[in-house]
């Protein structure tokens, strides 16, 4: 088996890793979102607030989209990969 064949089958793996790792993060994006949205809703009506309840909870997805906690979520593509690259110098280094 030559080199080419070893890297094609290298960016093949690595390019369905990425469609699936990208599949992953879009659905812990989206599922994280709706319970800051539901926790927004809950937090306006426990308080009893008055005025616009829709701007209220833009202004706190907004916040949330600039938040630690929404960055975390990109260790999706970190973690795995991290772990590949690790096992990959593992298996030829040592």
């Amino acid at each position: 088996m030559g080199l080419g064949a070893v890297m094609l089958g290298f960016f093949r793996l690595f390019f369905f890793l990425m469609i699936g790792l990208t599949v992953v993060y879009g659905a812990v994006s989206l599922y994280s979102r709706e319970m800051r949205r539901a926790k927004l809703k809950r937090r306006w009506a426990e308080k009893g607030l008055t005025g616009d309840r829709a701007a209220f909870i833009q202004r706190g997805l907004r916040r949330y989209d600039h938040s630690f906690r929404r960055r975390l979520i990109l260790l999706v593509y970190v973690v795995p990969l991290g772990l590949i690259a690790t096992l990959i110098y593992m298996v030829n280094f040592r």
